[in-house]
């Protein structure tokens, strides 16, 4: 099981460095007008950076990419401070969504399935810190389906939108640097993005091994 465990990370490791690769090769000002987004926000002066969170909010709110948000907060602001602003707009929007579920979802779900609530209730308890952050860690993860699920949950939001912030800075750092090397065109910059990259994989892993061994399970 063990041996299998890794063949599959080893894998997935393998196809999502290859898709970063290709990120690189093709990068995403091929598709979206940068510089004109980014003009946008600069336009507003003072106002742009509240502008910028804002409307990265709603568009992660809906389950829209947040890597884009940092891609293009990282040409317009910088590093620094683009991932920061990304980052913002994506726990804001996260956490919208999780107010939607909490508000809406859940009390229609927990009328109809009050046994099932109460089970799923118990489990997202446990570790529940760990499991968003390893959650935000994966490139492959789907923020959507998170942030309702959580949602759904009695859950503090104090600790999902904490876990949120801290598991989106690896791939948000990843995209504002992509986002910087449009206009700085920095082999540096694609460098310390891949080693990012690789570095949010191997935490995503850690903390998941971590929290396998500490909880059981009946089936090891």
């Amino acid at each position: 099981m063990n041996k299998a465990l890794v063949l599959a990370c080893a894998a997935i490791l393998f196809v999502l460095v290859v898709a970063a690769i290709i990120l690189v090769r093709y990068p995403l000002e091929q598709f979206i007008d940068t510089a004109a987004i980014g003009n946008f926000f600069v336009g507003l002066g003072a106002l742009g950076a509240i502008g910028f969170i804002a409307a990265g909010a709603l568009f992660t709110a809906f389950g829209l990419p947040r890597q884009l948000i940092a891609f293009i907060g990282g040409y317009t602001y910088g590093v620094t401070f683009g991932v920061f602003l990304g980052t913002v707009a994506a726990v804001i929007g996260a956490t919208l969504t999780f107010y939607f579920a909490r508000w809406l979802a859940r009390p229609f779900v927990a009328r109809k399935y009050p046994k099932q609530v109460a089970l799923v209730d118990a489990f997202v308890r446990e570790n529940f810190f760990l499991k968003i952050i390893t959650l935000r860690f994966l490139p492959f993860g789907t923020n959507l389906a998170t942030n309702l699920a959580a949602g759904a949950t009695d859950v503090s939001i104090r600790p999902f939108a904490l876990a949120s912030f801290i598991g989106f800075i690896p791939q948000m750092a990843i995209f504002a640097l992509s986002g910087q090397g449009v206009s700085v065109g920095s082999t540096t910059q694609i460098i310390v993005a891949g080693v990012l990259f690789l570095i949010s994989l191997a935490i995503g892993g850690y903390i998941y091994q971590q929290r396998r061994a500490t909880s059981p399970d009946p089936a090891r």
